[in-house]
């Protein structure tokens, strides 16, 4: 059996949750023949896919990350968006050629596709079986209106997004209707996703809400060890992430400031409280804020925080609803159209969820988080974190299910070569 994976290359979540995968269809499969497609952060993620016995291809050439600049213009018209940004990103024509080239190649039986649209629509132009691995129910811009983009400061052209939306809407439909299943860890909240393409897809029992698909959560450790190892003291502990693709740099910057300043806000009643900021490359921070580009393997960490924040990626959702950990969920700017749809289903999940919050809207946010903890540093589920992950993980459910995919599209194949022998 061969699976070809090939997560997106516009942010880290889809190649985590490509990993994920890939390491528990090699432990439910050990014989299985796995390959990704490798498009992003080829340094960080090459290793760990080889660690986990998946031969890597980088499909980029050069190293690429999208959390290290912007992506976009303020200036949303059919050039700015669809030409400079959706094509090259998402439809691209060169990287949907080379992704079937490969698939050829390889002779896969499945190809995996994380909102990968270009690797999705060489699968469906092939007839290659291939299974969708999605976070969003339909493209990201046809659940964005454009009052909102232009609350987020940009300069909508609106016939222009209306064709784009028609357009990128009858793609994604087309790419769900040709997939063998659909997986979305993300629940369905019917004012946000009725009518939508996976919801259609979940109506017709093709697509499945998995819960989480996550690496292996580890047993809580030595949290001293955890501590000592970053040195840190035993004070509560704050965790702020900045996320992987930023449509902005300056937001990222803005977001960064923010979590330093409410650091310094709430050590007027906590003088001992810490924070580790994950900020993606370097930043000018205080002498108490320890921070980190990147932290792989980040689970431990989070087993020991008090509280989270966190721009509302959705892996780092399901990752800390899976850990149970109390979390603040911060959007820096609805210019970060990308992630407006989660912010907003994240605060009617019930997690605490803030847009351009000041300083004492967050610091207010995350003070009754730190207190509770220090009260009682159990990791007793909330109905938000229930709603995301109603079991923990769904790796495993999740890998299951890809594995029957790529059994039934090889019987197919082997039933049709008997017919033309025959």
């Amino acid at each position: 059996m061969r699976i070809v994976f090939a997560p997106a290359p516009t942010g880290s979540g889809h190649n985590m949750r490509s990993l994920a995968l890939a390491r528990e269809l090699r432990r439910q499969n050990p014989d299985t023949e796995l390959t990704v497609l490798l498009g992003s952060l080829q340094p960080t993620f090459g290793p760990l896919f080889e660690a986990a016995g998946v031969r890597v291809i980088d499909v980029a050439g050069d190293h690429v990350d999208h959390a290290t600049r912007s992506n976009l213009t303020r200036d949303l018209g059919w050039r700015t968006y669809i030409g400079d940004y959706v094509a090259p990103a998402f439809v691209n024509g060169e990287r949907v050629l080379s992704y079937l080239s490969y698939y050829q190649d390889l002779e896969t039986d499945l190809v995996v596709s994380d909102y990968n649209t270009s690797a999705s629509m060489a699968a469906a132009l092939s007839g290659t079986p291939h299974a969708l691995v999605t976070e969003r129910y339909d493209f990201t811009l046809v659940q964005i209106d454009d009052r909102t983009l232009e609350a987020g400061g940009f300069r909508v052209h609106h016939e222009d997004l209306r064709r784009g939306r028609n357009a990128l809407h009858t793609v994604f439909d087309w790419i769900v209707s040709t997939a063998e299943v659909v997986l979305t860890d993300k629940p369905y909240i019917p004012e946000l996703d009725e009518g939508t393409c996976v919801a259609r897809a979940m109506a017709q029992g093709r697509a499945v809400f998995t819960g989480p698909m996550i690496r292996e959560v580890p047993e809580p450790g030595d949290g001293a060890a955890v501590r000592a190892s970053l040195g840190l003291g035993p004070g509560p502990l704050m965790v702020g992430s900045v996320g992987g693709t930023s449509m902005f740099w300056e937001n990222k910057q803005r977001v960064i400031e923010s979590y330093i300043l409410a650091h310094r806000r709430l050590k007027r009643d906590h003088p001992d409280l810490q924070l580790v900021l994950l900020g993606r490359e370097r930043v000018e921070a205080p002498d108490d804020v320890v921070v980190l580009t990147y932290l792989p393997d980040w689970m431990p960490l989070l087993q020991e925080a008090d509280v989270l924040l966190s721009a509302p990626g959705w892996i780092t959702v399901t990752e800390v609803a899976a850990l149970r950990v109390p979390t603040v969920f911060v959007l820096g700017s609805l210019a970060e159209y990308h992630e407006v749809e989660a912010s907003d289903r994240l605060g009617r999940l019930g997690f605490p969820s803030l847009v351009e919050p000041n300083i004492d809207e967050l610091a207010d946010a995350i003070r009754p988080l730190i207190e509770k903890r220090q009260g009682a540093r159990s990791a007793e589920p909330t109905p938000a974190h229930l709603a995301v992950a109603p079991e923990g993980p769904g790796t495993a459910k999740a890998a299951a299910l890809l594995r029957d995919a790529a059994l039934a599209a090889r019987a197919r194949r082997a039933h049709k070569a008997e017919e033309v022998a025959g």
